[in-house]
């Protein structure tokens, strides 16, 4: 019993003779303490892409039928590329709602593709709708115009619809620090069969 007090007391003189080493080479002037400065990191070598969304079809791509869904590598590919006015660190928030509208417009195009499918308004073909939109800084989707090639009445009533529905997405946050409205373009293509 008496050696296991002896231990521990051994034991708590290193430890208080290892603080008090510290503490001098802290106060002694060996240590420089901490002034309470904040630095800010001047790199701007990465930065993000600019928005540019890609193109989204009704129709599989070629060699994608043979593909298990799970597994859909097409799907990752970023639509936003290289721009030198955002800063990626600041746009990690605009990023994931990018991946947010992907999946918004993906599974509306494929609804719009089956309505279209199932009247007679549209007539047999490829179609290629172009929404034009702006992000506002509070992160809401303002529609600019929807045009259809070739016309169509059906599609485009269909298409405004569906940006009415469209999600709260987030502005980009630029290098001042300030989020600006950013203007984009969504083309979607529709196949009828």
């Amino acid at each position: 019993m008496k050696a296991y007090f002896l231990v521990f007391g051994a034991l708590l003189a290193i430890q208080s003779m290892g603080q008090s080493r510290l503490r001098d080479s802290l106060y002694g002037g060996k240590i420089k303490a901490d002034t309470g400065k904040t630095f800010v990191s001047k790199d701007t070598s990465r930065y993000v892409a600019p928005l540019r969304n890609e193109a989204v079809s009704s129709q599989p791509q070629p060699g994608e039928q043979n593909k298990p869904a799970g597994n859909n590598s097409n799907n990752t590919a970023g639509m936003i590329k290289l721009d030198e006015s955002m800063p990626d660190s600041l746009n990690k928030l605009f990023y994931s709602k990018q991946k947010l509208w992907k999946r918004f417009i993906e599974s509306n195009t494929q609804i719009i593709s089956q309505a279209a499918d199932d009247t007679k308004k549209v007539k047999k073909g490829s179609y290629q709708v172009d929404v034009e939109y702006e992000i506002g800084i509070n992160g809401r989707i303002t529609t600019k115009s929807v045009t259809c090639n070739p016309p169509n009445e059906f599609l485009t009533e269909q298409v405004t619809d569906l940006m009415k529905r469209a999600p709260v997405l987030s502005p980009p946050i630029y290098s001042d620090g300030k989020p600006r409205p950013l203007p984009a373009t969504q083309p979607i293509t529709i196949v009828k069969k």
